[in-house]
């Protein structure tokens, strides 16, 4: 700290099973007729680095793929949420243009934020308490029982 080496690292979880994809934008959610995700449409992306200007990701030509999808996590960051994206999906805000939430679920039944969109920013305590707490509504609204550990229940790890 503060200058902690990047390397890659291989978790437990890594190790049961996924794959691994960078430099990647999704370019649009793909739904059925009622409006279920059933598709990711994304394209590759690179870095483009121009003497004196930022650096920039561009679209590689070609790269367009669709991934199968029926959930989708989105994890945006300190920066708080993008108002583009509030106003496509609908999501009402707070006056501090964090993401409006009720044991949080936004004001759309099956999109829920927590962490940074939910609070602001804050400590990555805070973001692994909200993360399990959203885990636990999320679950709840899946299957309608939860055995999750909720906050305060003594059950947590540690706790």
């Amino acid at each position: 700290m503060p200058y902690w080496p990047i390397i890659l690292k291989t978790t437990s979880s890594h190790e049961e099973g996924c794959d691994r994809n960078w430099l990647i934008n999704t370019k649009e959610f793909i739904t059925d007729s009622n409006g279920n995700l059933t598709a990711l449409k994304t394209v590759e992306v690179e870095w483009e680095i121009a003497p004196g200007k930022r650096p920039t990701l561009v679209e590689k030509e070609n790269t367009e793929k669709i991934w199968a999808c029926d959930l989708a996590l989105l994890a945006l960051g300190f920066t708080g949420p993008e108002k583009t994206l509030s106003e496509q999906l609908g999501i009402n805000l707070e006056e501090n243009s964090n993401y409006k939430a009720n044991n949080y679920k936004t004001n759309i039944p099956h999109i829920f934020t927590a962490g940074d969109m939910r609070r602001g920013q804050s400590l990555i305590v805070w973001a692994i308490s909200e993360g399990r707490e959203a885990a636990l509504s999320v679950d709840t609204y899946l299957s309608t029982n939860s055995y999750l550990p909720a906050k305060g229940s003594g059950n947590l790890p540690g706790a």
